[in-house]
């Protein structure tokens, strides 16, 4: 009885979209634009370098930022805070607009490289924001509705553990 009970609070729980909601965009501790980035020919994968090969796609390092940013924009203030962090050999602490709980498994190689599904499909048009925003329902009946359009797997045990822990 009371596992039942676990599970049902767990289904319920799985319902509600995770934090922030569809449409926000929480401060971030430096300004970045994708719009800038794609318009110079960066694609994702360049930055977000594993979401062709892991579950996360990643997020790109302060030394990988400041190969251009030596010289590209340097006398910005944000620059200048990025160059600080690289050099006291800190990670920028970037807000995830996208966050599962840890009962949830994914993965973007398997989204990505295996179901070819592109970065916008979830993501939104990220190449014509300066200002990245959540555009899509990660909760469960958005991804089941996504898995039944794509005839794709939506047994229980194809995105949740059956024995987390």
């Amino acid at each position: 009885m009371i596992l039942l009970y676990l599970i049902l609070i767990g289904a319920a729980m799985a319902q509600n979209e995770p934090r922030p909601p569809v449409g926000s965009s929480p401060a971030q501790p430096l300004p970045f634009s994708h719009r800038a980035h794609v318009s110079i020919g960066l694609k994702c994968v360049e930055c977000h370098q594993t979401a062709a090969t892991a579950n996360a796609a990643g997020m790109p390092s302060v030394d990988f930022c400041m190969r251009c940013h030596v010289a590209v924009r340097k006398d910005s203030p944000a620059i200048a805070t990025l160059a600080q962090h690289q050099k006291d050999r800190k990670a920028v602490e970037w807000v995830r607009l996208y966050r599962l709980p840890d009962f949830v498994y994914f993965s973007h190689r398997r989204h990505h490289t295996k179901a070819q599904i592109a970065c916008a499909a979830c993501h939104g048009e990220v190449a014509a924001q300066s200002v990245l925003l959540k555009e899509k329902s990660i909760a469960m009946p958005a991804c089941q509705a996504c898995h039944d359009a794509r005839k794709a797997n939506n047994n229980c045990d194809a995105c949740h553990d059956p024995h987390p822990g």
